[in-house]
């Protein structure tokens, strides 16, 4: 027997890629779990509450100047100045004139943006608030105070609104297959990330290279197995019996289901590990109990095992046609 060596035992990459293969629904599960989750999250974030919900209404003005005295046209109107004039008298008098008293000028000033973008004639007027109706309403006091501006500022023969588009619901651009994918990678990254340390701490035993870690007493084979491998478990128990005299079974499935302890001396016994139900920590201790007690372990072996798995990992000769002898 020798001492648990998990350091220096390795990794078995086959035993590792066939767990992960085995338990490959897993994953798949954790990533439409993550694309669920990555939408529905999206979802509420996305879905604003009514308060903080942004309309805008936007309204093309035309601007017919004026001559000056010099014979031209009144250029001092630019994108900044009308911003400002939206917010200054005669114009903001006005329009509160034509909004119902629960309006404040502070609101006004702060829903209304007003731009020349291109054409130094055209007055785009966007105005932003939470609420649709006091968005439209304050839209449509501004386009008539713009034109009272135009029939009694000097610097205009007239002012027109050309067009008026009432109040949207502002939307943010849809990004919920982004959203969808996040999720979907995240979840399948930490899943596989979670299976890969589950699978590197876990010593439970399935095949006979685990057993290197915990004892080097010889491998008898795997019990109760179909093919070759059955056959040569049950050649290998006759073999020690012939050689050693009597070899008594020594059951070990778990802590949960200790077997009692062998009860004679004679040849040994071979120690025989629950497939999947033991880890070598706890095989270690078995062991160390039956060498307490002299206890010859003549060999140890493996039943219960998944045939399919090991079918895989063997390269599919369990099951299958007896060995040819050699030639």
């Amino acid at each position: 027997m020798q001492q648990i060596a998990y350091a220096d035992a390795g990794m078995d990459m086959k035993k590792l890629g066939l767990c992960f293969i085995r338990k490959s629904w897993i994953v798949l599960a954790a990533a439409v779990i993550g694309a669920l989750l990555g939408g529905i999250l999206y979802t509420i974030v996305r879905i604003v509450p009514e308060a903080e919900r942004e309309y805008q209404a936007v309204s093309k003005i035309y601007l017919d100047f004026a001559a000056d005295e010099t014979g031209e046209v009144y250029q001092a109107y630019n994108g900044y100045t009308w911003n400002d004039l939206m917010a200054t008298n005669p114009i903001l008098d006005v329009t509160m004139e034509f909004l119902l008293p629960d309006y404040t000028r502070e609101e006004v000033t702060a829903a209304t943006k007003a731009e020349i973008l291109s054409d130094l004639r055209l007055l785009t007027l966007t105005i932003t608030a939470h609420d649709a109706d006091r968005c439209n309403a304050i839209q449509e006091a501004s386009e008539k105070s713009l034109v009272q501006q135009g029939e009694t500022a000097k610097e205009f023969k007239n002012i027109t609104v050309i067009r008026s588009v009432p109040a949207v619901l502002v939307t943010a651009d849809d990004r919920t297959l982004q959203a969808v994918l996040i999720g979907l990678a995240a979840m399948t990254i930490l899943t596989l990330f979670g299976m890969l340390f589950y699978y590197v701490l876990d010593d439970r035993i399935l095949i006979a290279g685990d057993l290197k870690v915990v004892t080097d007493a010889a491998f008898v084979g795997y019990a109760k197995a179909s093919g070759m491998f059955g056959e040569d478990y049950e050649n290998n128990l006759l073999y020690l019996r012939q050689e050693f005299g009597e070899i008594s079974i020594l059951p070990v499935s778990g802590p949960e289901k200790r077997e009692g302890a062998a009860k004679d001396k004679a040849g040994g016994v071979v120690v025989t590990v629950a497939y999947g139900k033991v880890h070598a920590a706890y095989l270690s201790y078995v062991l160390e109990q039956l060498k307490l007690r002299e206890c010859r372990v003549a060999g140890i072996a493996i039943s219960g095992a998944d045939e399919k798995f090991l079918n895989k990992y063997y390269g599919h000769v369990f099951g299958g046609k007896k060995k040819e002898a050699a030639v």
